[in-house]
């Protein structure tokens, strides 16, 4: 079931220092998420992880959790998404490449959540006023797309129950 939450504006930002202090912090909230398919749980956990490290605008993270996403699915399309981000060292190239994995781990989260909510999130101003989405395990914005550039620029757009 999706529900829809109220809209965001988005303005240039200044860096909040405790922000993006902590990596871990969505990884530790996915506890109260499950998924009919294990292998699911661990695609959206990786996933997280690349969503988090474009957040704290770090490359190598990235390509880090892309290459763990990779090696937990099967299908050939997001593979080869994953790829991409993995060999590159470009963090917005990185962001370009996410927002195609993003639609491909929505339609999989949503076939599969069990329990828990994930938000999917949109930033209009992403890709030159073209707009992203991204999902997450919190309702709180913190943008994949621009990282501490415009951290809370976002809304939430849907509920995935």
């Amino acid at each position: 079931m999706l529900a829809f939450a109220s809209l965001v504006s988005c303005k240039n930002e200044t860096k909040d220092n405790t922000s993006t202090s902590d990596s871990n912090t969505e990884t530790t909230k996915i506890v109260g998420l499950s998924f009919s398919d294990d292998n699911v749980s661990k695609q959206f956990q990786h996933y997280i992880h690349v969503k988090t490290a474009l957040v704290n605008s770090n490359a190598e993270e990235a390509q880090s959790g892309a290459k763990m996403l990779m090696e937990n699915t099967d299908d050939a399309a997001l593979k080869g998404l994953l790829s991409k981000i993995s060999e590159t060292g470009d963090i917005e190239a990185q962001r370009t490449v996410f927002s195609n994995v993003t639609e491909k781990m929505t339609a999989i989260v949503g076939a599969s959540i069990s329990s828990g909510e994930v938000y999917q999130q949109f930033c209009p101003m992403a890709f030159n006023n073209q707009g992203g989405y991204w999902l997450s395990t919190e309702e709180e914005i913190r943008n994949p797309y621009f990282g501490d550039k415009m951290l809370k620029c976002g809304k939430v757009t849907e509920t995935i129950k």
